[in-house]
């Protein structure tokens, strides 16, 4: 296992890892010819230069010192989180205030998000610099996002471990007439006391039926002995995500459900397997699909094997039959196969994976057999 998901090594320099990243970003944007790279995106900005409010704007010059846009509400804010970049508060239009920057410093060629910036809002931007010229950046901050470093492993490391923890308070109070939107609530709350600073994403719990259904949403169903439930649930840990996914059994279970369960921990096995750097994201994909076919049940399997996680809960690459990525080390995926039966229920097993080299290091460990809880 990696140094920096051990016990503390010591920490790098405040800031080091930003300023490589600028420091990257910056070259890409001599090589595109670009005057500076303009980034509204969320998690890219926050990327970029830690800052972590709703809004606000990074522009990052070919040459000399990044800029952080943002209003007087995150001044205090910015000065603590992005001490290593310029900041400018503005009071009134941003636009005006961005324009004035980039006429005074006479940048004309502005790479910038073009999936994230509207037509409209380009426009109000060109109004302020005559001659303003746009090139796509599309992608360029993801693609570094991909391969995650020490830091921000060790972010994703604690994530999953609140989770784990949140999971592991939870699970002993399950049983017969618990409401699914009860324990959503729950699990929620036992992940901000064991230290998220929220849930990653809408918590999930999806019992009997319910749990045909992937993305099933809470409902005020009561738990039935016989039921599977499915508890898809995450935290934030310094604005980085985990996913888990676990299967419990409520008081009793039948053999087909026990042998789905073996089937869908087997396809996952078989799969991480896969998760080393050089493998196509697709390969591993596959070979959960080969495991279902073998049993004629790859037709239940309706999701894609996986994702990216990081500041974003789904990011880059995404682990299906169609992806054209090539896994690297530091990138940090999820592996979670799935069967689904309509009227019947369903199962999931989903842990976080660091992509190494030669290898797959799990994050989190899913338990090898079902758990059946609240027998009487």
């Amino acid at each position: 296992m990696p140094h920096y998901l051990k016990t503390r090594p010591g920490t790098a320099k405040a800031g080091q890892h930003f300023a490589k990243r600028l420091q990257a970003l910056q070259q890409q944007a001599r090589a595109h010819a670009w005057d500076a790279l303009w980034v509204v995106q969320a998690a890219n900005r926050r990327y970029t230069t830690g800052f972590s409010g709703s809004t606000g704007w990074v522009l990052i010059p070919a040459h000399g010192k990044p800029l952080l846009l943002i209003d007087g509400r995150y001044q205090e804010q910015a000065r603590q989180e992005s001490p290593h970049v310029s900041q400018v508060v503005y009071s009134q239009d941003p636009f005006v205030c961005l324009g004035a920057y980039l006429r005074r410093r006479r940048l004309r060629i502005l790479g910038f998000e073009d999936e994230q910036v509207s037509v409209g809002s380009w426009k109000r931007l060109q109004k302020q610099v005559a001659g303003l010229r746009g090139k796509s950046a599309s992608g360029c901050i993801e693609a570094m996002r991909m391969c995650k470093d020490f830091v921000e492993c060790r972010h994703i490391k604690k994530a999953v471990f609140i989770a784990e923890k949140a999971f592991a308070c939870v699970l002993p109070t399950l049983k017969p007439g618990r409401r699914e939107i009860e324990v959503a609530v729950q699990l929620e709350n036992a992940m901000i006391s064991a230290g998220g600073q929220g849930a990653a994403f809408p918590t999930i719990v999806a019992s009997g039926p319910n749990a045909s259904m992937p993305h099933a949403k809470p409902t005020q169903r009561r738990f039935r002995a016989g039921d599977l439930v499915v508890l898809d649930f995450g935290c934030i840990y310094k604005g980085y995500h985990s996913d888990l996914t676990r299967t419990i059994g409520i008081a009793r279970m039948t053999n087909k459900q026990r042998e789905m369960y073996k089937l869908v921990k087997k396809a996952q096995v078989f799969a991480q397997k896969e998760l080393f750097s050089g493998r196509f994201a697709s390969e591993a994909d596959e070979k959960a699909r080969e495991i279902f076919k073998k049993d004629k049940m790859d037709q239940y399997f309706v999701h894609s094997l996986g994702h990216g996680i990081g500041l974003e809960i789904h990011e880059a690459p995404k682990l299906s039959q169609v992806s054209k990525e090539r896994l690297e080390k530091g990138m940090v995926v999820t592996c979670e196969p799935g069967l689904y039966f309509p009227k019947w229920g369903g199962l999931r097993i989903e842990d976080d994976v660091l992509v190494e080299a030669g290898k797959a290091i799990w994050l989190s460990r899913s338990p090898g057999e079902i758990p059946i809880i609240g027998r009487k």
